[in-house]
């Protein structure tokens, strides 16, 4: 019966958001996108403007990552390029404060859930992690991006123009205290990381939404 139930809220919730496929190169009309590589499809809602991904339905909670990578703005992991993790980065105070604040309507804030953010060390390095963190926007972990995605081309992502780009995740690399992992542009994982100050990695937001 709450399996039931789940699916019918999860229903109710794409259609009263609805899902729209005019935003980058990978959603349709009907509530699926598909990638443009092959024909894998998945769930698609509007929330705030703009495409989401589900990439899980739990309870009476969905999360949900931006279809596309936000527009292009001088940002970076961490603006200093100094040691630093998830907790302390430039890109979190951005998510959680002024994009936060301004992509989403007071009714839209409402349905975003405080989470609890778990950030592990890196697995090949043991390069902390840093504190767990609560969140309202966040980045995706290294395990979160294998774990969701079932393969390299259903991580390719794009900016609204069509251009495919690598998009940064939270974890650490393993190279140095001052690297963060990212998804590459082809969809593969870089675990070693990239120089968290670097200008040219796209972001890509998650949230946990209430059905």
């Amino acid at each position: 019966m709450k399996k039931l139930i789940t699916i019918i809220l999860t229903l109710a919730l794409v259609l009263s958001f609805t899902a729209c496929g005019n935003e980058g190169n990978s959603a349709e009309s009907n509530n699926k996108g598909k990638n443009k590589n092959n024909n894998s499809s998945y769930d698609i809602i509007q929330f705030g403007g703009y495409n989401w991904r589900v990439l899980e339905v739990r309870d009476e909670k969905i999360l949900i990552i931006r279809e596309n990578l936000l527009d292009r703005k001088p940002l970076t992991y961490h603006k200093d390029g100094s040691s630093i993790t998830w907790e302390n980065s430039s890109i979190r105070n951005y998510l959680n404060n002024e994009y936060f604040n301004n992509a989403f309507t007071l009714e839209e804030q409402t349905r975003i859930i405080e989470t609890t953010v778990i950030n592990e060390n890196n697995a090949i390095s043991d390069i902390a992690g840093g504190n767990d963190t609560t969140d309202k926007i966040f980045l995706l972990s290294i395990n979160e991006a294998k774990s969701y995605f079932s393969n390299e081309v259903l991580r390719i992502a794009y900016y609204a123009n069509g251009e495919d780009s690598s998009w940064w995740l939270r974890s650490p690399g393993y190279i140095g205290d001052n690297h963060a992992a990212v998804v590459y542009a082809d969809g593969r994982i870089g675990s070693s990381g990239i120089y968290v100050s670097n200008y040219g990695i796209g972001i890509r937001p998650a949230l946990w939404l209430n059905l």
